[in-house]
């Protein structure tokens, strides 16, 4: 019967509830007591919902900022002569972002489509469509 079963029990305890509501499924009964005695023993160590971002490593940082030097001088905009302060700025640029190594991975890709398409070189884009025939031509 129901009162052998509580005789067998080494603690009973109570959970109050709203009297228009008085049972609980055994499930909630244990929730709710499974939450109590984890604050009573001190609460819970809130875990960061996100792992850390994994960075890119020195050696790949660098080996991006070679590869946009070299595109830079290909495209005209960086003159190795008269170096000046643009390669120690974007190294300490690229360096603060704390690139992932997927972000160095599309750097490269943009510095590698600038090198393919040179100073002198027009970007592949594609042709816009045909006005149609019912506009006015402009003057």
């Amino acid at each position: 019967t129901q009162n052998e079963d509580v005789y067998r029990c080494h603690v009973a305890l109570s959970i109050p509830t709203d009297p228009k509501f008085g049972s609980l499924n055994l499930g909630a009964a244990v929730q709710l007591i499974a939450y109590d005695w984890r604050e009573a023993l001190g609460g819970f160590a809130v875990q960061p919902a996100t792992a850390e971002p994994r960075l890119a490593d020195a050696a790949a940082v660098s080996g991006m900022l070679g590869h946009w030097e070299e595109a830079l001088i290909e495209i005209g905009f960086f003159d190795p002569a008269s170096p000046k302060k643009l390669m120690p700025r974007l190294n300490q640029l690229f360096n603060r972002a704390q690139l992932s190594p997927e972000e160095i991975h599309i750097l490269r890709g943009v510095a590698k489509a600038m090198m393919r398409n040179g100073p002198d070189k027009t970007l592949a884009v594609p042709d816009k469509a045909p006005a149609p025939a019912n506009t006015p031509a402009t003057p």
